[in-house]
C-alpha cells in the first residue's frame, strides 16, 4: 500500500514508541515520581489512540481498493474512458519465401489494459493483415501465443503492453527454440514429440482397473504436494526457448519433457517408476542439463523444470547406490 511520508509517521512512530512509553512509566513508577509517570502513561494512550485510528483506515477504507490500483486524472466518472498511449511495435519476423527475417515498425494506439497480444491483433486487423501469430484463449492457459518480447520468451496475452514497453517501444520476435514457420509463428511438431516420448500419463500394471476400478486412487497431502507444483505445465514452449542447452544441442530432449517425467515419478499413483528413470538416465536427457535454471524463470504458470530435473539426477543416483 502507497503511504505519504505522514502517513508513515503518524503509524509507524506510534507503534514503535508506545512500548518505550509504556517502559519509562513503569520505570517513573517504581521510582514514586508520579507526575512524569502519568505523562508517559498519556502519551502512550495518545500513541495507541492514532495507532487504532490508522489501522481501521488502512483495514476498512483503503483496503476496499486493490492493491497497486490508482485513478488516472483524466478519469472523473465512469463514462470516461481509460488512458490511451501510442507505442512503437517493432517486430521481427521471419519470411519463409526468402528464408530471412524482417524487421517492421508500427505505431499502436493501446490502453493500459491492452496486452502485447492486443496490440499484434491491432496490428494485423488495421495495418498489415498478412501478420502470422498465433493464438487462442487470450488468457493464460493454451499457452499458444508464446513470443520472446524484449529478449524474454512469454506469453504475449499475459504481457501487458505499457509495462513491457521500454521508453514507448517493444520488440517481439519468434522463439528461436522450435523450427520457425512465418513471422512469429513456430512449429511445435517436434516439441510434442518429445512430450508424448516420455509417456506422460498414468502408468498402472492392471489393465483391467482402467475400466473396473474397485476403488478411488487415495492420496494424502504430502503425497498431491510432491507432483502437483509440476502439474500446471500449459505446454507453451516457453522454457525450451529459454534453455541454452536446446540452442546449442538439439539433440536434448528438454526441460518441458523432464519436468512431465518428475511429474508422474513423484505421483504415487503411477506404477512404472524404476523405467521412468531408466527412460532419462542418458547424456542427452537429465544429464544434459546444466541448471542454467532460464527455463524456471519464464514459464508462466511458476513450474520450475530446472528443480524437476535436478530431483531426477538425485533419484536416479539413490536409485543406483541402492542396487
Amino acid at each position: 500500500m502507497r503511504r505519504s511520508w505522514i502517513s508513515m509517521f503518524t503509524v509507524y512512530t506510534p507503534m514503535m514508541g508506545v512500548p518505550v512509553l509504556l517502559y519509562l512509566f513503569l520505570i517513573f513508577h517504581i521510582l514514586h515520581i508520579t507526575v512524569v509517570s502519568l505523562v508517559f502513561l498519556y502519551l502512550s494512550m495518545v500513541g495507541l489512540l492514532v495507532f487504532g485510528v490508522m489501522s481501521v483506515r488502512d483495514v476498512f477504507i483503503e483496503r476496499m481498493k486493490p492493491q497497486g490500483f490508482s485513478v488516472p486524472r483524466e478519469m472523473k466518472g465512469r463514462g470516461s474512458s481509460p488512458e490511451k498511449g501510442k507505442l512503437l511495435l517493432s517486430i521481427r519476423r521471419f519470411d519463409p519465401t526468402r528464408n530471412a527475417f524482417i524487421t517492421d515498425e508500427f505505431t499502436v494506439a493501446v490502453d493500459r489494459y491492452a496486452s502485447v497480444l492486443d496490440a499484434l491483433l491491432s496490428v494485423k486487423h488495421s495495418q498489415d493483415n498478412t501478420l502470422a501469430i498465433r493464438y487462442s484463449c487470450r488468457m493464460g492457459i493454451c499457452g499458444s501465443c508464446g513470443i520472446v518480447i524484449n529478449g524474454k520468451p512469454s506469453l504475449a496475452c499475459e504481457s501487458n503492453a505499457l509495462s513491457a514497453a521500454k521508453n514507448g517501444r517493444i520488440e517481439v520476435s519468434p522463439m528461436l527454440g522450435h523450427p520457425l514457420i512465418k513471422d512469429l509463428v513456430t512449429d511445435f511438431g517436434d516439441f510434442f514429440t518429445r512430450h508424448i516420448s516420455i509417456s506422460p500419463h498414468l502408468y498402472r500394471r492392471d489393465v483391467e482397473e482402467k475400466y473396473n476400478a474397485p476403488k478411488e486412487y487415495m492420496q494424502s497431502k504430502e503425497e498431491l504436494s510432491k507432483f502437483l507444483p509440476f502439474s500446471y505445465c500449459i505446454m507453451c514452449g516457453l522454457c525450451v526457448d529459454a534453455c541454452p542447452v536446446v540452442n546449442t544441442n538439439p539433440g536434448f530432449i528438454g526441460p518441458q519433457a523432464l519436468s512431465q517425467v518428475q511429474r508422474y515419478y513423484a505421483d504415487s499413483r503411477d506404477e512404472m517408476k524404476e523405467k521412468r528413470l531408466e527412460m532419462v538416465d542418458k547424456l542427452f536427457y537429465v544429464w544434459d542439463c546444466e541448471f542454467a535454471g532460464a527455463c524456471s524463470l519464464v514459464c508462466p504458470k511458476g513450474v520450475d523444470p530446472a528443480f524437476a530435473i535436478q530431483l531426477l539426477k538425485t533419484e536416479i543416483v539413490r536409485h543406483d547406490l541402492s542396487h
